[in-house]
Formats: structure tokens, C-alpha cells, sequence
């Protein structure tokens, strides 16, 4: 799966170049294959087709899930996503039928990880969720995630719950250093890779 982990994490880091909400999600399948893909378009005035933009629910799981064609089930198929899901994407995930959904990193905030849908559906439609990445992939997206917390601003109560759940990485967001350094590699539009290189050793 790492080369789906990267291409979610590139549409991620994309995301937050442009700038809108830094998710990025995949959907492969049985052999690892991508077949979907999509990332957060919330702040962007249009999208490609086929993807939401401009809108509170223009998440990165909805737009990759909604490349999936309404003519199969897809038990077979994983979706990928950088962040968290919220209880949006996570309900789209079983309306979408896929078997599993994996994240990256956590969200303290609005991450529904743990939730389980307690309806006769959700319960037919199994979904294993699985989460966080316990490794640099993980790190990465929980830091991008609330670097772009301290750009918007969020409010103070989005936040505290970063601080209290995240409280190594909403440290290392909150350095200048971190927030310049991030600020710079998106207006020249550095690589991820390399801006991964440049935080070796921090993360």
C-alpha cells in the first residue's frame, strides 16, 4: 500500500498548496491498484468533474467515493485517507460499500474512528476501520493537518482538542520555524518528498 499512502498524501499536500482543507483519499483495490481519488476542494471555487468544490462537504472521501460507479458493491476495495474521517466521510464510506477504510493520522477534533453505526445497514455492510499509521506517514498528515488549523485560524476550541490529543505535534505546528517552513515549500510548491526531507528528524 505505499504507493497509494504517498498519492494520498500528495493530493493532501496539494490540497494545502492551493490552499483548502490538506486531505488527500484513495480507493484501491483487491491487489492495491487505485481506482478512485480525490482530496479536500472546501475553499476552492470549482473541481474537476465529478468532485465537489466550494462547499462544506467537499471532503476528500466524499470525491474519491464518488467515483465509484452505483453498479457494484465494492467489498473488495480499501479506502485511504490522510486524516481521520469525519462522521460525513465515515457514513459515506458504508454507503459506498467499501470493506475497509484506513487513516493516516489522527484528528482529536472531528475524527470518528471508533464510532460504529449501530444501523440494521451499517451492520450488513461490515467496515473495518483501521488507524493511525504508527510511522513518519501518520506524523505527517496530523501536522499538516493543524499547521493549516493555525493558518486559517481555526477557533480555539478546534485547537485545544489538537493540543490535548496531539500535544507533540500541535507543538511542533505552533514552532515559527514549522509554520515558515511550511509556508515557504507551498508558495514555490515544493515537492512533498521534499518537503519530507526537510523535516527529517523532527517527526
Amino acid at each position: 500500500m505505499d504507493e497509494a499512502w504517498d498519492r494520498a498524501l500528495d493530493l493532501a499536500w496539494d490540497a494545502f498548496c492551493v490552499p483548502t482543507t490538506p486531505v488527500g483519499a484513495v480507493v484501491v483495490d483487491a491487489t492495491g491498484v487505485i481506482v478512485a481519488e480525490g482530496r479536500g476542494r472546501r475553499y476552492e471555487k470549482t473541481g474537476p468533474p465529478g468532485e465537489l468544490a466550494n462547499s462544506h462537504v467537499a471532503h476528500a472521501e466524499v470525491n474519491a467515493l464518488a467515483r465509484l460507479g452505483a453498479d457494484r458493491h465494492y467489498r473488495d476495495h480499501a479506502l485511504l485517507t490522510t486524516l481521520e474521517p469525519c462522521g460525513m466521510c465515515h457514513g459515506a464510506a458504508v454507503q459506498a460499500t467499501v470493506g475497509s477504510l484506513a487513516y493516516a493520522g489522527s484528528d482529536p477534533y472531528a475524527g470518528t474512528g471508533g464510532l460504529v453505526f449501530g444501523t440494521p445497514q451499517a451492520r450488513r455492510r461490515t467496515l473495518l476501520v483501521t488507524g493511525p499509521l504508527a510511522d513518519e506517514r501518520g506524523r505527517l498528515a496530523e501536522l499538516l493537518h493543524i499547521v493549516w488549523l493555525l493558518q486559517m485560524p481555526a477557533g480555539p476550541h478546534v485547537l485545544a482538542a489538537q493540543r490535548e490529543g496531539l500535544p507533540a505535534q500541535a507543538r511542533l505546528a505552533a514552532d515559527p520555524r514549522t509554520r515558515r517552513l511550511f509556508a515557504d515549500a507551498a508558495s514555490s510548491r515544493t515537492t512533498l518528498a521534499e518537503l519530507r526531507s526537510a523535516l527529517r528528524g523532527t517527526l
